[in-house]
């Protein structure tokens, strides 16, 4: 039997498919720099992220948060100090949002599994 995912994990399985795809994006918008082959590897990651979202893995949250944690730590530094660009502020927005709503997921599982 199937398990039906949740709205707020569907919102951030699509969040991280959308960063997924511009990251990548973002090789034909720029010159192919160390820094902008880094971001279109996080973007196939995220990508892949997202589509594991899609399953009722608890894993996949786990991902979910941390991934973003680590690529939207890099991307505020390549902001302030390699390339400022909008592609960049998207993304760190999208990883806030997947990072919580990835959080929530979890402890909000983590409080229905105690006992009262």
């Amino acid at each position: 039997m199937e398990q039906a995912l949740s709205p707020a994990r569907k919102f951030a399985a699509g969040l991280m498919m959308l960063s997924g795809v511009t990251h990548v994006a973002q090789l034909a918008v720029y010159k192919a720099e160390a820094h902008v082959v880094t971001a279109a590897v996080f973007g196939l990651l995220y990508f892949s992220i997202g589509l594991y979202l899609l399953r009722p893995k608890r894993a996949a949250l786990w991902c979910a948060a941390l991934f973003p944690l680590i690529g939207g730590s890099l991307g505020i530094y390549r902001f302030l100090v390699l390339q400022p660009n909008p592609f960049t502020v998207l993304h760190v927005i999208i990883d806030i949002a997947v990072i919580s709503t990835s959080v929530w997921l979890l402890l909000q599982r983590e409080a229905s599994a105690s006992p009262a």
